[in-house]
């Protein structure tokens, strides 16, 4: 945890012994200076940051720095606006996560007596930090990245001209997949709903609304005989909403469905925009056969499909109840090995082409897959990597603004490299 207090000071930690041996000017930039310190700091804090060892060295960090303030130089110059109370804000919130890596308040504050730093030190450090990150950014997107357009001609041709040496696409299976949830059947909803209205009745003849809560209830407030507190709109589901804001205090709603069930909703009180209501919930889920008619549907449709009877899309626009790959035959894709649902997968590729898996179950919800057709390594097409050429050509081009922009900001200011 000692590790902790931030890259940046562990660099100045690690820096602080040595920089008092060998420490010199290297780079005048403008008023400011740079020290041989500034490029070993920067250097280790590259290296903890798991930039490629060969691109480590006193050159690169070097320019780096000088980039940095003349950045800074630029925009002090162009007098750019902060927020400085949304900075304190970030800082705040950054040193609060550092504080959280640390097991105790007393092991942080240990390092930072180590580091000879107090708190407010250390705050200071994260907003001088953010502060020159934000207001280079603020330059780079003013005089870099609103110019770095990349065309669909652009793209195009750069496929064209690429494609044979792009990655192939792997061995490819078109997928589909009827996803069916288990639901209350019609039985079991009428079962529920007369077991509710027998509550109802007992509520008609004079019981107490709290002990029948406290007796019957499926809900958790069961336990406070049903009572919910006071609540406004916009916290109940809608159904349950309605009912209670149109009761006047002491009135019993009718029998309100909701997607939990079945409630009875006492109002207690009311008092501006709100109401404090109690309720008996009954919930409405489904039964054991419910769920044994469920897999025997799921059943017939894998043979009627297996059989060759019916085509997948029909079955899928009949059984999913995953609306979106219903409307499309069932296909979820075309995927790879690799590509399929993590918690499937075994069952999938172990199931022959062209047939559906065996019927497979999760949390309430029936699952049936099938690899409908093997698709042939290939090219990939343009559609499917246009976004990645996309980054790639803005990546590049960036990169050629940005180092044409810097290289003639540094023209333009005082730069001086001084040698060994």
């Amino acid at each position: 945890m000692k590790k902790t207090l931030l890259t940046l000071l562990a660099a100045v930690l690690m820096l602080s012994l040595s920089a008092e041996l060998v420490d010199r000017i290297v780079a005048k930039v403008g008023p400011d200076i740079v020290l041989l310190s500034d490029v070993y700091k920067l250097m280790f804090q590259m290296q903890t940051a798991g930039y490629p060892a060969e691109s480590i060295n006193e050159e690169a960090a070097l320019r780096q720095i000088v980039e940095q303030k003349v950045i800074l130089q630029k925009a002090e110059s162009m007098d750019l606006k902060i927020d400085n109370k949304q900075l304190e804000k970030y800082a705040k919130k950054e040193l609060e996560k550092t504080k959280e890596k640390y097991p105790s308040e007393q092991a942080f504050a240990a390092d930072l007596a180590r580091e000879n730093l107090t708190e407010t030190e250390l705050l200071d450090l994260y907003i001088t930090q953010i502060k020159e990150s934000y207001l280079s950014q603020q330059l780079i997107d003013i005089y870099v990245k609103t110019k770095v357009k990349v065309t669909e001609e652009e793209m195009l041709s750069f496929y064209e001209t690429s494609k044979d040496s792009l990655a192939v696409k792997p061995i490819t299976w078109k997928t589909g997949a009827i996803i069916h949830e288990i639901k209350p059947s019609k039985a079991s909803e009428e079962a529920k709903l007369a077991e509710m209205k027998a509550i109802q009745d007992r509520l008609n003849q004079g019981a107490d609304f709290a002990s029948l809560a406290m007796e019957v209830s499926d809900c958790p407030s069961k336990e406070r005989g049903g009572d919910l507190g006071f609540f406004s709109r916009g916290m109940m589901v809608k159904p349950f909403e309605e009912a209670a804001f149109a009761l006047n205090a002491g009135q019993v709603s009718p029998i309100v469905q909701t997607e939990f069930g079945y409630h009875l909703i006492k109002v207690e009180e009311k008092r501006d925009n709100e109401v404090r209501a109690r309720h008996i919930l009954k919930i409405l889920s489904p039964t054991r056969q419910d769920s044994l008619d469920a897999f025997q549907l799921m059943e017939s449709v894998r043979e009627r499909f297996n059989s060759g009877e019916e085509s997948f899309a029909n079955l899928a626009t009949l059984y999913s109840d995953e609306k979106e790959s219903a409307a499309n035959g069932g296909i979820i894709g075309e995927l790879a090995r690799d590509e399929f649902p993590e918690l499937y997968a075994p069952q999938i590729i172990a199931t022959e082409v062209g047939k559906m898996t065996p019927v497979l179950e999760n949390e309430g919800v029936l699952l049936l897959f099938a690899r409908l057709e093997e698709m042939p390594t290939r090219v990939f097409s343009y559609d499917e990597v246009k976004p990645v050429l996309e980054n790639y050509l803005m990546q590049e081009k960036f990169n050629a603004a940005y180092n044409e922009w810097i290289s003639d900001l540094i023209s333009k200011s005082f730069v001086r490299i001084i040698p060994r």
